[in-house]
């Protein structure tokens, strides 16, 4: 488990120079007179003692009374100081850095696929090895690639082709500064924040050569220096983003209220996680917390309510509502004089009824890290568990393939009937995000494009969300189960946007879809000798449906219209956050869906926990084989990796370096159609070859 992180405070210095003034005052007032004990020579002070001889103290003159009567009028009472919150004003500093680099090879898994095979993989080649087009226009291999490189140093021909087929790699490094601010208004009142530095920058990837727009560096090669990353100048994302803020507020009677935009976790984290590691009691838990990609935020009230006898086994109810989407608003449809401060006097949101309202209950019984400890210190087992339901509803919708919320200014690829590969049934269309206040070719600004894209949706999904803990010792099981179901209606998706009878502007919400959907996740883990060897299995199910993967993955809810079933959506997606290996859920699928999995590890801590090994095999198959790339084998492959992970027992800092290879199987080799030497019809199935990758992550948490 990793150690309690130490506040910076101001007490050490301040108790040592009360103790270095304080102490000879005290002392010297604590000296008894001369002759006898402390206060009067007896125990409990008094009069000093008479003298047992001498003469009789002789009566001096009496003394004057004052001349300002003021002194001798009565004291009054003041009225005691009023008792309030006592403010703290206390600025606490939490976060992480880190660094990691990655090598992935064979990402795309040899798979190639042709426009007329109807499939696509996002990942590729490296750029080198494409071919390229000669002087002629024909397709030659690239001058820069593998086979050029080694001709040129003298590597023999067959060399070559064994060398270069090792060169199918992709590496890179990137970091992270994460601060998480929390600022104490009072012992009750509470302001939290998280904010990203430089968030997943990629190494070297901002140099003062970019572009060459600097005369310093006409080129990479006399580069000097990085600059800071500007969204929309060398970067997608700026360099300071602020992802969340929230008001926590407590009462006295057991009630806490939040507000803003918040962490949202409950659970393992197979439906909501947000992305900061989950603690399971481990010493390399350091490494989970820092090395994350993925976080749920959303905007909320929440309240809870803690009851029971005893605070230490208290039961939490509680309740909230998120705007999960609030639908476009006044600036981002009309441009930014329709910002806050400008035409009005805050950004409003453009319509009611497209708003996604969801509504949260749960009650839990869930002690943190600290009181579990305290709690498997007495030997006996702790529980804990929780029950959560969300109910969310849309009433009205954009289209699904609707062009950009904005004007419609500028390309739009995903309506371009000439491009090849574009997106002709919109399930991947961006459009034009922001409006800017002018008209597009028609004469109508976004507010007009937004207002005919309208559809009635009446969309609905519940979700309730099981979770249950069991610790006792050294042994964890811990368990999460989630259904969703709900409908949803939307436009025609068979009809091609391409079409010139196509308008999706007079499209009208004509098809149901049902959804129905299942998944659980399993841990458990038991320490040996003395907790040093830890064993353990993971398990995890998502149902699945006939739907196969959008461009070899499961990100997206929608399946593609070739060959998806839009009657029903069964397949159940984990949240990417829930990390439990390095390739096959994780980078080639993007997360567990249509799947089942089981993952045997065990992990040996050693030179006094400072050091850790661990070694994982993993097994997944598809709950539905129609859903797989194959579209009929039911096997997505066996991953084998293992770590060795350095986290210092008594510093938040920590090493990890780990390598992973995954071995596809059948539902990865689909057939496809094609002729053969003779141009007869010929199918034939692609085999997919085994990835693999090697990473390493430096980090440091306060």
């Amino acid at each position: 488990m990793p150690q309690p992180r130490r506040l910076l405070t101001l007490g050490g210095p301040v108790l040592a120079l009360s103790l270095a003034v304080g102490i000879p005052a005290t002392a010297s007032a604590m000296q008894p007179p001369p002759g006898g004990m402390g206060g009067g020579g007896m125990p409990g002070g008094g009069a000093p003692a008479p003298p047992t001889g001498g003469d009789k103290d002789k009566e001096g003159p009496a003394e004057a009374a004052p001349k300002d009567k003021g002194a001798l009028a009565p004291v009054v009472p003041v009225p005691a100081q009023p008792e309030g919150r006592r403010r703290l004003q206390l600025f606490e500093l939490h976060g992480n850095l880190r660094m990691r680099a990655d090598f992935f090879h064979r990402l795309d898994l040899d798979l190639f696929f042709t426009e007329d095979d109807g499939l696509d993989n996002k990942f590729f080649v490296p750029p080198s090895e494409m071919d390229e087009f000669s002087e002629t226009g024909a397709l030659r291999a690239n001058d820069a690639g593998c086979a050029a490189q080694l001709s040129a140093r003298g590597v023999s021909p067959a060399r070559q082709a064994t060398l270069c087929k090792r060169r199918r790699g992709i590496a890179g490094g990137n970091m992270r500064l994460r601060l998480e601010p929390t600022i104490h208004v009072t012992d009750t009142v509470k302001i939290h924040s998280q904010v990203d530095l430089l968030d997943n920058l990629v190494l070297g990837s901002t140099p003062d050569s970019f572009a060459g727009e600097t005369p310093w560096a006409p080129t990479d090669l006399f580069t000097r220096t990085q600059f800071a990353p500007q969204d929309g100048v060398n970067s997608f994302n700026d360099s300071i983003t602020v992802k969340r803020a929230w008001g926590e507020i407590r009462f006295g009677f057991g009630m806490t209220l939040e507000f803003g935009r918040m962490p949202n976790h409950w659970g393992l984290g197979i439906v909501q996680n947000d992305g900061n590691g989950y603690a399971r009691g481990e010493k390399a838990d350091i490494v989970r917390m820092v090395d994350t990609d993925y976080g749920d935020s959303s905007d909320s009230v929440r309240l809870s309510f803690d009851f029971g006898p005893d605070k230490r086994n208290a039961i939490t109810l509680g309740v909230s509502y998120d705007w999960a989407a609030s639908g476009p608003t006044t600036a981002q449809l009309l441009g930014p004089q329709w910002e806050s401060g400008n035409l009005v006097a805050q950004t409003l949101s453009a319509e009611l009824y497209d708003n996604v309202h969801q509504f949260g209950v749960w009650i839990e019984r869930h002690d943190d890290a600290g009181m579990l400890q305290r709690k498997l210190s007495s030997g006996t087992p702790v529980v804990n568990y929780g029950l959560k339901t969300w109910l969310r509803w849309q009433t009205i919708g954009r289209a699904i393939g609707t062009p950009g919320l904005g004007d419609g200014l500028g390309g739009n690829p995903s309506l371009d009937d000439t491009d090849p590969v574009g997106d002709l049934d919109g399930l991947t269309h961006a459009g034009v995000p922001l409006g800017n206040g002018l008209l597009d070719e028609d004469g109508n600004s976004g507010l007009n494009n937004y207002s005919a894209s309208l559809v009635h949706r009446r969309g609905w999904l519940l979700t309730p969300d099981l979770w249950l803990r069991i610790n006792w010792r050294t042994m964890r099981i811990e368990a999460e189960g989630a259904l969703v179901v709900g409908n949803f209606r939307h436009r025609d998706l068979n009809e091609d946007r391409s079409s010139d009878d196509f308008n999706v502007n007079a499209a009208v919400a004509s098809d149901l879809t049902r959804v129905l959907q299942f998944g659980y996740a399993l841990e458990f883990k038991y320490g040996l000798f003395k907790d040093r060897f830890h064993i353990g299995i993971d398990h995890g199910f998502a149902s699945g449906d006939s739907s196969q993967p959008y461009q070899n993955q499961y990100q997206s809810p929608l399946p593609t219209t070739n060959g998806g079933d839009y009657a029903g959506f069964g397949t159940f997606r984990f949240n990417p956050a829930y990390m439990q290996d390095l390739l096959l859920f994780k980078e080639l699928l993007g997360t567990v869906a249509n799947a089942s999995y089981v993952k045997p590890w065990a992990a040996f801590y050693f030179f006094q926990n400072n050091v850790s090994a661990r070694a994982d095999v993993e097994f997944a198959g598809a709950v539905d084989p129609r859903g797989t790339l194959s579209g009929d084998r039911s096997l997505w492959g066996l991953e084998i990796a293992g770590a060795v992970r350095y986290h210092d027992a008594e510093e938040p800092i920590f090493f990890q370096l780990q390598y992973g290879a995954m071995f596809p199987f059948g539902a990865w080799n689909p057939e496809i159609e094609g002729v053969d030497s003779n141009n007869d019809p010929l199918i034939r199935r692609l085999d997919a070859r085994a990835a693999q990758s090697v990473q390493a992550q430096l980090g440091i948490r306060f």
